[in-house]
């Protein structure tokens, strides 16, 4: 028996210790085998099991998207909020519809992650879907539309986040307003002068990731790649977690592309000297 065997047999161990230990072995797979068992396991009695299992579906991406939107479908209640999220992770654009549909779900905790995943997905032509949880009876789905808005960043959703704003007397859910709208406005100007928009988190966060998640790990660290942002430590991780998964490839891509970056600054000479190693 593999150890992935072993990691999905144990999946429906009674021992919820096991369960747990069988998750975390699973991280940073890709094999179409364990995707049955990791939704199956995105059910289960311990969050912490349900939360692994949906951020490893999302991590293998196209591998899993089509199974992952076929179960969604189907699912009801709580047992699809962890599928949502899964799905929201594997940052597809063929998933938008399913979420704009999703926004009209019993479940609160759906809706929630599907308006919210609207936006991240830049869904700019569902601003009709978003705006009408801006009305929804539950706050966290209320808020998470505002946040939306404020992701796609355009003149209408910011008219739209105002317009609500004008309508609640809630302090505080006019500060996530002022909070959504001052975000587009950044992301516009950031548009307007030709940069790329991309979401980043701390460095701190996604260095402990490593220890957790290395696959997402480097998802985070690509976007400040994808963003060129002038932060060489983002493309240095890169460069050894590609150097220990033995793909050249992409490693000599961050290189090249740290290179143009930092070109004519001291922080060039040690891309320029590990690619010339490399070749």
């Amino acid at each position: 028996m593999t150890n992935l065997d072993e990691a999905i047999n144990n999946l429906s161990s009674d021992d919820v210790k096991v369960r747990k230990g069988a998750v975390e072995s699973l991280v940073g797979i890709t094999d179409e085998k364990a995707i049955e068992p990791l939704i199956k396991a995105t059910t289960d009695e311990s969050a912490q099991v349900r939360f692994k299992a949906a951020e490893i579906l999302g991590s293998m991406g196209d591998v899993a998207v089509d199974k992952l939107i076929e179960e969604f479908e189907n699912a009801e209640g709580k047992d699809k909020r962890f599928l949502a999220f899964a799905l929201k992770e594997t940052e597809d654009n063929k998933v938008i519809p399913y979420f704009v549909e999703a926004c009209g779900d019993e479940d609160f905790g759906v809706r929630k992650v599907a308006v919210r995943s609207l936006g991240e997905l830049q869904a700019e032509n569902e601003l009709d879907t978003i705006a009408k949880c801006l009305e929804d009876e539950d706050w966290g789905v209320k808020l998470a539309a505002i946040q939306a808005l404020g992701d796609i960043a355009t003149d209408e959703s910011i008219k739209l986040i105002k317009g609500i704003r004008k309508t609640e007397d809630d302090k505080d859910f006019k500060k996530s307003c002022n909070k959504a709208i001052k975000k587009a406005q950044k992301r516009q100007k950031a548009k307007a002068s030709g940069e790329a928009v991309v979401k980043v988190i701390p460095m701190s966060t996604i260095k402990e990731m490593e220890k957790t998640n290395v696959q997402k790990a480097i998802k985070e660290y690509e976007r400040y790649v994808e963003a060129k942002q002038a932060k060489d430590a983002p493309y240095k991780r890169l460069c050894v977690l590609y150097r220990k998964a033995n793909d050249y490839d992409n490693e000599v891509r961050v290189i090249e592309t740290a290179i143009e970056v930092f070109d004519g600054t001291k922080k060039v000479d040690y891309f320029t000297k590990r690619l010339a190693k490399l070749k």
